[in-house]
Formats: C-alpha cells, sequence, structure tokens
C-alpha cells in the first residue's frame, strides 16, 4: 500500500499546475508545434494512469486505506451536509455572477455570455445560500448551464458539466437545515433519490476533470506553456530533471484525467479526494482568491466524498457496501 502511495504521490506532483489555464489567456492561442516525442510522453502518460488506477481498483477490493473512520457518526450528517454544501455552491455563484463570469472566470460577458445568464446565475447563488425555494432554483441553474451552450459552446460547457450534478444533487437534497423557506413541493418527490444524488455528483465532478485534462492541458498545451512562462511551477526542471514545459503540461492534464477516472469508477474514493483537495489546495497560496473562488464548487464536492465516500451507487465495483450513503 505504501509503495502505492509512494508512486501517487511523485505521480500527482505535476499538478500543482492544475490550474485552469484558460482564465490567464487573453486572446487566441497561437498554433502549438513541438519536436518533442508527443506520443512517448502520452504513452507513458496513460501507462502512469492506468497503474495507478488498477492500484486504485486493488486497494477497493481488499478494503485498504477506505478511510471509513472520517464517515459522520450522527444522525442526519448527510442531510446536513448536503445543506452546507448547497450554500457553499450559493457563496460561488454569488461571487461569479458578482464579478460577471459565468461558472469559470473564462466564461464572461466579454467572451458572449448574456448579461440575464449572470444575472439568473446571481439570483440562484442567494437562493441556495438563504435557503430560498432552493430545489425550483436547482432547476433553473440546470437550465441556464443548457441556455449557455448557445452563447459559449458545447466545449465550454462540458468543462463547467459539474454544474449539471451539481443541480441534481441540490434538487434532491435541497437546504432544509438552513433555509429561511422551508415549504417545498418538490422534496416529498424527489426523497426517494437521495441514495442516489451523491453518487451523481461523484461522477460529474470525475467527468469535469477528464475532460480539462484533455481540453486545457492534453489537447491544447498550449495553454499550460502560456501559464508556465507567467509562473515558474515547472520545479522538476529546477531540480535538474530533463522535464520540459511541455511534458509538464501533459503530466498536470494526465492527473486530471487520473483523478476524474478514480471518481468516475468510484474506487478509492475518500483517498483520492483527500489527494485532490491537497492537490487543489497549493495553488491557493500563490494564485490567490481567483483560485479559490474558482475551484470552491470542487472543494466542496470533495469534502463531501472525503466524509461521505463514493454514495455506493453507479461504481464499477461494488464489493463494500458500507460505502452506501444511510438515509
Amino acid at each position: 500500500m505504501f509503495k502505492l502511495l509512494g508512486l501517487l504521490t511523485l505521480f500527482v506532483i505535476p499538478a500543482l499546475a492544475s490550474a485552469h489555464t484558460k482564465w490567464f489567456m487573453t486572446g487566441e492561442l497561437d498554433p502549438f508545434h513541438t519536436t518533442e516525442p508527443t506520443l512517448v510522453y502520452l504513452a507513458l502518460s496513460f501507462c502512469s494512469v492506468l497503474l495507478v488506477v488498477v492500484g486504485a481498483i486493488w486497494l477497493h477490493r481488499h478494503n485498504i486505506g477506505n478511510l471509513k473512520f472520517l464517515r459522520p457518526k450522527k444522525s442526519h450528517a448527510y442531510e446536513r451536509a448536503a445543506s452546507t454544501f448547497t450554500m457553499m455552491i450559493g457563496s460561488f455563484l454569488l461571487i461569479a455572477g458578482t464579478h460577471e463570469y459565468l461558472f469559470s472566470p473564462n466564461l464572461t460577458i466579454h467572451s458572449g455570455v448574456a448579461p440575464f445568464l449572470i444575472a439568473f446565475e446571481i439570483g440562484i447563488g442567494l437562493a441556495f445560500l438563504l435557503g430560498i425555494f432552493t430545489r425550483v432554483s436547482a432547476i433553473l441553474l440546470s437550465l441556464v448551464w443548457f441556455v449557455a451552450v448557445y452563447y459559449s459552446g458545447w466545449l465550454a460547457l462540458m468543462e463547467n458539466v459539474w454544474v449539471l450534478s451539481t443541480a441534481v444533487f441540490i434538487l434532491v437534497m435541497g437546504n432544509d437545515y438552513f433555509s429561511l423557506v422551508s415549504f417545498s413541493l418538490l422534496r416529498k418527490k424527489v426523497s426517494k433519490y437521495k441514495k442516489q444524488a451523491l453518487s451523481i455528483l461523484r461522477i460529474g465532478m470525475g467527468v469535469t476533470l477528464v475532460i480539462l485534462g484533455f481540453s486545457e492541458k492534453i489537447l491544447a498545451p498550449g495553454y499550460g506553456l502560456h501559464f508556465l512562462e507567467q509562473h515558474h511551477w515547472n520545479f522538476m526542471s529546477s531540480l535538474g530533471f530533463n522535464y520540459s514545459d511541455y511534458l509538464f503540461t501533459l503530466s498536470a492534464g494526465s492527473v486530471e484525467i487520473l483523478i476524474g477516472v478514480i471518481f468516475i469508477l468510484g474506487v478509492a474514493t475518500r483517498l483520492t479526494a483527500v489527494i485532490a483537495i491537497v492537490v487543489f489546495t497549493i495553488p491557493l497560496f500563490i494564485l490567490g482568491p481567483i483560485e479559490l473562488a474558482g475551484h470552491l464548487p470542487h472543494f466542496a464536492a470533495m469534502f463531501l466524498l472525503v466524509f461521505l465516500g463514493s454514495g455506493g451507487r453507479y461504481s464499477f465495483f461494488k464489493q463494500h457496501k458500507d460505502e452506501v450513503v444511510k438515509v
């Protein structure tokens, strides 16, 4: 187990450059050309990802490193955690809306996002934060996502597909513990889906990370290279290794894909979420508030996974039923 954790630690080091690199772009990206052995890099990355995923599956199947001691013991912990999560998402939407961007800082009014979508985002954020018609607002959030596709294109919105899984989770769970308006027509209708809600949130987060790993780094390394020109994070090169910025960018993308795949599979969820939180936390000390604001939904979802596990549904390996959230 410790050898596997050591390998995973070494592999995730380049993910310290896992910020959304598109946030730091102004203008169009120049065509990217390289003489470096791209196929060799990608083959090594694929083998590394495959090796770690197999290791995570082995840990899961042998019930090792499940960190179940983190699971809350008190009743209604799931519902209370869900309400806290909803309020954090509300805070994020308020921050995003008041800074005139939709879901992520690269989706601004200047990039073509309609102002009325920003207004809806602010309103939904307030509803989540105050607990006012939360479930109806979750439906509106999913509609905002779909409408935004018309203005920003499918790729930009698929990079924020977490919005849909978050909307489904909040539609089911609501903000019942810290709400100003306790009345809800939808609560009883959707309560039967509580056991599925966390798993849907987990998969949405995983899909988001996989898409970002490809769209911002593997398939468009120019974003990462531009970022590394401004922020000298390639410490592998500084340590004397023959590790180019291009390889560092591909490695960062591979790590995002790795974490996303493990979340999608539903194996070693708590351990992976802990590692992901560490990976996402370190850039905060360098990039400041924009990084925290942009990753607030990811932090909120990963903390849910740390304490509550995978949700126990839609997992490829279901040997351990204790991961199922009891509601």
